[in-house]
C-alpha cells in the first residue's frame, strides 16, 4: 500500500494547488476595440466552444492495488464568463502490474465536467492474465460510473464503483471501489482566447 499512499499524496497536492491555477485560467480577456480583418474580437463575456481535439488522457489510481491509465479523448472546452465546461468520449486502458500477474482493462467512456465538478461513465473489459498461477486468463465486463472534483476539466479526482455486467459476477482479484487522478492534456487550456473555435459558437455571447 506504500504506492497507494504516494498516489493519494499526489492527488491531494493537485487539488490544493489547482484553485490558483483555475483562477488564472478564468482571468477575463481584455476588450479589443479594433482588429485586423478575420481576427476574432475578444470581450470579457464571450461564450464559445473550442474545436474538438484528440488529446492524451493520462492518470493514476488505486483499486485494491495501484494502476496506470493511458489513452486518448476527443475533448473540447466551453468558455463561459463564470467557469469552463468540457466533455467528450474517450478510450483508455488500465494497467495493473504486481509480482504475480498483469491485469489489463481496455475501456470506452464519456466524461463531462463543469467548473469544479465532474462525471464520467465507462465500460471496461478486464483481462486478468495468469490469475490462477497456471497460465489461465479470466475476463469480465464492468460498468463504472464516476464522480468527483474537477479543475475545469484539466485534472479530475474521481471516485467510481465498478458494476459487473457479465455472467461471472466480476473479477474477485480487484476491488470494485476505484479512486483515480486523471489529466486531460488539451493545449487549449493554456491559451483559450486564441484557441480554434467551433464556427457556430464563434460570436460573442455578451
Amino acid at each position: 500500500m506504500r504506492t497507494g499512499s504516494r498516489i493519494w499524496a499526489v492527488m491531494l497536492w493537485v487539488v490544493a494547488t489547482g484553485g490558483a491555477w483555475a483562477q488564472a485560467l478564468q482571468t477575463p480577456d481584455t476588450i479589443t476595440y479594433s482588429q485586423p480583418a478575420g481576427e476574432l474580437k475578444h470581450t470579457p463575456f464571450e461564450r464559445y466552444w473550442t474545436k474538438p481535439r484528440i488529446i492524451p488522457k493520462l492518470g493514476v489510481g488505486v483499486m485494491d492495488r495501484a494502476f496506470l491509465e493511458v489513452g486518448v479523448q476527443l475533448h473540447n472546452i466551453y468558455r463561459h464568463p463564470l467557469t469552463l465546461l468540457s466533455h467528450g468520449p474517450y478510450t483508455t486502458v488500465d494497467i495493473f502490474i504486481d509480482d504475480s500477474n498483469i491485469l489489463l482493462g481496455p475501456k470506452l467512456g464519456y466524461e463531462v465536467t463543469a467548473g469544479l465538478f465532474g462525471l464520467a461513465v465507462d465500460a471496461t473489459y478486464f483481462i486478468d492474465h495468469n490469475y490462477d498461477g497456471e497460465g489461465g486468463n479470466r475476463n469480465s465486463l464492468m460498468i463504472t460510473p464516476k464522480a468527483g472534483i474537477s479543475i475545469l476539466g484539466f485534472a479530475n479526482v474521481f471516485y467510481g464503483y465498478a458494476i459487473p455486467v457479465s455472467s461471472d459476477g466480476g473479477l474477485s482479484s480487484i476491488s470494485r471501489h476505484r479512486f483515480s487522478l486523471i489529466f486531460n492534456l488539451n493545449k487549449d487550456y493554456f491559451d483559450l482566447k486564441d484557441a480554434p473555435r467551433r464556427k457556430s459558437h464563434a460570436r460573442s455571447g455578451g
